[in-house]
């Protein structure tokens, strides 16, 4: 039930609903220290990018949760 609510979470920011996206930009760009971060502010190179792999890791964790759930 956790991985379908993460997954869910995860997808929203993907979509980019009502600017959650552009939130957790800017809260990696506070968060993340010195080493990890881009010449971007944050681990990501460009908010596209952040994008696909929230929403490709929620889709999986939407399976995950959804197979567990099955069984």
């Amino acid at each position: 039930m956790l991985a379908l609510i993460a997954g869910s979470a995860l997808i929203v920011v993907a979509c980019g609903y009502r600017g959650v996206d552009v939130w957790v930009w800017d809260w990696a760009d506070v968060t993340f220290s010195q080493r990890y971060r881009t010449r971007w502010g944050t681990p990501w190179k460009s908010l596209e990018r952040m994008r696909m792999q929230f929403g490709f890791l929620g889709v999986v964790f939407v399976v995950l949760g959804l197979v567990t759930v099955a069984r």
